[in-house]
């Protein structure tokens, strides 16, 4: 089995392990200072052995000296991603609008109903933009 010091973000998450070599071995002390020079920003540096690897490994962080399931944080847009959405919707929308109207130009067609369609879908999606908080 091997012993590892294991290098901790400030949340518990494991940055790296460096391992104690079993044909020369240097102790928990040395390997800890090395530690503490090769990630001088890490929070904690914990020495184990392969299970606490293991649970490393298996997506767990070290809170309070526990092994813990990572936190799910659900993602929530910011505003600007949600306002280019709310664009790229309409923009869709817009272009099916641009082909008819070309179409409809072509054969000196009217065009009234698609500039009211226009009109129609600019305002639904001026709506839409300013309840985005």
């Amino acid at each position: 089995m091997n012993n590892y010091i294991h290098v901790l973000d400030v949340d518990g998450k494991r940055i790296t392990s460096i391992v104690d070599s079993m044909l020369a071995p240097i102790g928990e002390e040395a390997l800890r200072k090395q530690a503490k020079e090769q990630y001088p920003n890490a929070t904690q540096y914990i020495y184990g052995n392969d299970d606490m690897l293991d649970e490393f490994i298996a997506g767990k962080i070290y809170k309070n000296g526990t092994f813990v399931e990572l936190p799910v944080v659900e993602y929530i847009p910011t505003k600007e991603e949600k306002i280019a959405y709310i664009k790229n919707y309409y923009d869709s929308r817009f272009g099916a609008l641009d082909k008819a109207l070309i179409r409809r130009q072509l054969i000196n067609g009217d065009i009234t109903d698609l500039q009211e369609q226009y009109n129609q879908l600019n305002t639904e999606m001026l709506t839409k933009i300013k309840e985005v908080q």
